[in-house]
């Protein structure tokens, strides 16, 4: 155990356990100046300093002697002195954990003798136990206690193998113990039998703790500890016996054996051994997951009025412990305080069991207080009234509640309603009930267990299962959060996966997973099961230090991969249609048949196959950020899911598969829908009143080509105020608030910064589309095409349904390992951009820029007024109207996409402020330059317009420059 010599050389010499206490106190250090430890003290009175090995605290105002650190730690925390010890130890890192560099045994080998067999184990004893190896196994075990239950100290366990004799020898720091275990023949009761049971409870593998020999002698059911229990039993009605013979009055009266008063059902070897340390009688298994059956527990009661179980307060032992409470329904458990989980034992694990509890609270007295507490799951009590020979029943209020906290039936700790919430646990699945569901379940009970009409009549009228009664009931604080940082819970009906970068975990839903809980209603209802993994990735840097995407698909049998991966086929048309032209049609059948859902067809050159790969794992790295609820403020960004195939203005693609996507979401998160067809759909000030804090998606579906994203920005890198109708409005922090998803047939409005930071875009092949009079399509082709069915609807398959889930937990898993590396992967977005200056010019300004900016004509490589080219273009579009920054939108668009353009308004041209200005007739006007030849030689402008520049040209600029946003105009 920790001491508190080594608390304080942590602590500079116990001096910052003080201050952490009294802050108060820091300009009192060796030093005649005193403070106020009370806040309350009219006049300082303590002073603080040295003394011997660590700081102490004098306090004249009150008792007048010095106060060590941990003293102060005891009187501030109202803990005892082991408690501080190790609340200390959790707080400034000192640690007692096991190391394999210092808690090892001594090895030895030799060689085997002639009559050592090979396999043969054999064992040499110490005669006492060292004081130092007693507290090993417990704070207050003596050699009395380990005698009773015939434990031993091995100076070394021996095992031949290969010829080789290897030996573990026991050191200071790594005892070996050993119990002798009998084994009674139910045939014969004096012919016994026995084998050993080896721990090694320092061993840093904690699954090496136990073995046993010789081989094959341990029976398949054993209870340590009975045996025992029975010699006691012997023992005790022996002395019994001699007292009551003593007695005259006796003399002809036979003795009646009397049963022990109680035995405890311990968790383990060193449990067990406290629990006799403590002057009782234990019993224990050889593993936490035994099932004892009601034959044992008939025969462990022939000699014991009450049986206790102890069992370990983490989530197996709680579950165990209450499994053998509603079987025996008059076994008393005892239930080990939350508190002892807050503290760590060796392992670094938060303590667990009834040694833990006894390091910390060691006196008589503090087990007495649990026993106090210990109720049997049995709610009803009977009496036996002499005078009418008749039995009576009744309900224990006490032990009611308690049966039904051991069912999951609690009331729910709600601040935000007046009203009692019951509710019902069953592993981490939680329902929300009514006192009907309770009344109901206690009369199923007492019917499947068959008991007797007058306990069936008391459930039907006592009182005591009123609502008035049940309101008492215990009441929980759960935590519905199914995430962490760096993983995302997925709740099923019979298991729960924790998700992370290492992949998936399978947690049994019987155990709330790591004290987390679901609401039954958001359950994912289907059966599932670990598949393997259906891609390989890589992401990062070469050697070159450039990104490096890839991905390679494996055991695809996910249709929902199936069809992302289509989607991601911007390449589509060449494998399917234009490499077959004048070709023969059966060759075309055979290849899409084996390239059906193939992201690298063998028609593909290189970049095109990088480019579509690039297009999946974007999705794929899409759908895992949209699927860890978790949010980090560096990362709040929103989906936007568009069309690749590039159109006329105003054009409407569509028919893509991206809301099929969006939509399949539902089925793991919940989901808020917007109609994204309004462009004025955020003027309604209860447009998120379906929003609440439980919500973990809002998708805006197929929003119109007018409607701003900017009016979401705050919402998604923000909390949400909420607005609903005829209510009081309220807000949503940002780590609570849901995260968004936009989907379009039209390419964002604005790529600028603040738009590029908020969103993480998809990119749709236009591999699903419709045929119609105004696209060149031969045919029409669907998802349902590709599957002759539609995905995830009632005619699923189970099998179906478990490779898309398994699929989109490996889209998490890929998403969590790469978060990390501060990775945002953007898909291909060249036609995007394509499509992005078309819409910025529309087809009236594209017609006339192509005519007014012609290759051969003066309008290029030369000065032009821009009002004048402006109200050139109004005349020629007959326009009335056109703001100077359409005009300027509208001409940088066409400088992206014109092939013979270089730059518009070239660096070497422009100001510090990234405009071209000269005089013409004596008034300073705004000028645009579009570069089509390689260079532009300052000398081969003319002096004239040389000298009419208000600033000195940038010759150092000279050569191509080609802007990568329009810094123009304003």
């Amino acid at each position: 155990m920790i001491t508190a010599k080594e608390i304080y050389s942590a602590t500079n010499f116990g001096l910052d356990i003080i201050l952490y206490y009294y802050p108060q106190a820091e300009d009192c250090v060796d030093n005649k100046k005193k403070f106020k430890r009370r806040i309350d003290e009219d006049d300082a009175s303590a002073c603080l300093k040295k003394y011997g090995d660590c700081y102490k605290v004098t306090d004249f105002g009150d008792q007048g002697t010095a106060m060590s650190p941990i003293d102060i730690c005891m009187y501030e925390e109202g803990i005892n002195f082991p408690e501080a010890i190790a609340l200390l130890g959790g707080r400034y890192q000192v640690t007692d954990e096991l190391k394999r560099s210092v808690n090892k045994p001594d090895i030895r080998k030799r060689q085997a003798t002639d009559d050592e067999k090979e396999g043969a184990r054999f064992f040499e004893l110490e005669e006492r136990f060292t004081d130092e190896q007693l507290k090993v196994l417990g704070p207050r075990v003596k050699e009395d206690h380990v005698n009773a239950l015939n434990w031993h100290v091995a100076k070394c366990v021996s095992y031949v193998k290969n010829r080789e004799v290897i030996s573990k020898y026991t050191t200071p720091t790594y005892p070996i113990f050993m119990r002798e275990c009998i084994i009674n023949d139910s045939s014969d009761p004096d012919k016994v039998d026995k084998f050993y049971k080896i721990y090694e409870p320092l061993n840093p593998e904690k699954q090496w703790r136990f073995s046993y020999t010789p081989e094959g002698k341990k029976p398949k059911e054993y209870i340590n500890g009975f045996h025992e229990l029975k010699k006691f039993y012997a023992k005790y009605n022996a002395d019994e016996e001699a007292i009551f013979k003593k007695d005259p009055a006796n003399a002809e009266k036979p003795y009646k054996e009397k049963k022990i008063s109680e035995a405890f059902i311990c968790s383990g070897e060193r449990d067990s051994l406290c629990v006799r340390s403590l002057g009782y009688m234990p019993l224990w298994f050889n593993s936490e997951t035994y099932k004892v059956t009601p034959e044992e527990i008939k025969d462990i009661k022939k000699y014991v009025d009450v049986i206790y179980n102890i069992p370990d307060i983490d989530s197996t032992g709680r579950a165990k412990g209450t499994e053998l409470a509603l079987r025996f329904l008059d076994i008393h458990t005892i239930w080990l305080p939350s508190w002892l989980s807050h503290y760590r034992d060796q392992r670094g694990k938060p303590r667990k069991d009834f040694r833990d509890y006894c390091e910390l609270r060691p006196k008589n007295e503090d087990f007495r207080n649990l026993m106090r507490l210990a109720m049997p799951a049995q709610f009803w009590t009977e009496t036996y009234n002499d005078r009418t020979k008749k039995k009576g029943f009744d309900i224990d209020t006490d032990c009611l509640h308690y049966f039904l906290t051991l069912n999951g039936f609690y009331t729910l700790k709600d601040d935000n309603s007046d009203n009692t919430r019951y509710i019902r646990i069953e592993g981490n699945k939680v329902s929300q009930i009514k006192t009907k569901d309770i009344a109901k379940f206690l009369n199923s009970f007492v019917r499947e267990r068959f008991l007797q009409r007058e306990i069936r009549n008391l459930v039907l009228n006592s009182q005591r299962l009123s609502e008035s009664s049940l309101e008492r009931l215990s009441e929980v604080e759960l935590d519905f959060t199914n995430y962490t940082p760096t993983s995302q819970y997925m709740f099923f009906n019979n298991i729960t996966w924790q998700v992370s970068a290492k992949g998936i975990e399978e947690i049994p839903s019987k155990i709330a997973s790591n004290g987390r809980y679901v609401w039954d209603t958001n359950l994912i209802n289907h059966k599932v099961s670990v598949l393997k993994p259906m891609f390989e990735y890589e992401v990062g840097k070469n050697a070159m230090d450039e990104d490096v995407f890839d991905i390679e698909i494996k055991e695809n049998n996910s249709n929902i991969f199936k069809y992302l991966i289509n989607t991601s086929r911007i390449y589509w048309r060449k494998e399917f249609e234009y490499a077959w032209e004048d070709k023969d049609n059966s060759e075309m059948t055979t290849y899409k048949s084996e390239h059906r859902f193939d992201i690298a067809g063998s028609l593909l050159s290189k970049e095109e196959i990088k480019e579509q790969k690039m297009n999946l794992l974007n999705k794929i790295f899409a759908i895992g950020y949209n699927l860890h609820r978790y949010k980090s403020p560096s990362r709040a960004w929103a989906l936007y899911a568009m069309d690749n195939k590039i159109g006329d203005d105003d054009e409407c693609n569509g028919r893509s598969g991206k809301s099929f996507l969006f939509n399949t979401f539902a089925y793991f998160m919940r989901t808020v829908r917007l109609s994204g067809r309004n462009p004025k759909l955020m003027d309604n000030p209860h447009v998120f009143d379906q929003i609440n804090q439980h919500s973990d998606f809002v998708l805006v579906d197929d929003c119109d080509k007018y409607l701003q994203t900017g009016l979401f920005y705050d919402s998604i890198t923000g909390g949400m105020t909420i607005n609903p109708k005829n209510n009081k409005s309220f807000y949503i922090d940002f780590v609570d608030a849901p995260k968004f998803g936009f989907t379009t047939n039209y390419v964002p409005r604005d790529f600028d910064p603040s738009t590029n930071a908020r969103l993480l875009y998809m990119v749709f092949s236009d591999y699903y589309h419709e045929a119609a009079a105004e696209n060149d399509y031969s045919c029409s082709w669907s998802i349902r095409d590709d599957f002759n069915k539609n995905l995830l609807a009632a005619d699923y398959s189970e099998d179906e349904w478990n490779a898309d889930i398994n699929f989109f937990a490996q889209c998490l898993s890929f998403y969590l390992s790469v978060v990390d590396k501060g990775i945002k992967i953007q898909p291909p977005m060249e036609n995007i951009l394509r499509r992005k200056y078309k819409s910025d010019m529309g087809s009236n300004f594209e017609d006339w820029a192509y005519s007014y900016f012609a290759e051969e004509s003066d309008h290029v490589n030369a000065f032009i007024v821009r009002e004048e080219a402006k109200n050139n273009f109004m005349a020629y579009s007959s326009v009335k109207n056109c703001t100077m920054q359409k005009f300027t939108k509208a001409l940088n668009g066409f400088a992206k996409l014109c092939p013979y353009v270089i730059a518009l308004n070239p660096a070497i041209l422009t100001s510090s402020s990234g405009r071209i200005q000269r005089k013409v007739d004596g008034e300073t006007k705004d000028m645009i330059y579009l570069q089509t030849k390689e260079d532009i030689n300052i000398d081969e402008i003319s002096q004239n317009n040389r000298d009419s520049l208000p600033f000195p040209p940038r010759s150092e600029d000279k050569g191509l420059f080609v802007p990568e946003t329009d810094n123009t105009f304003n």
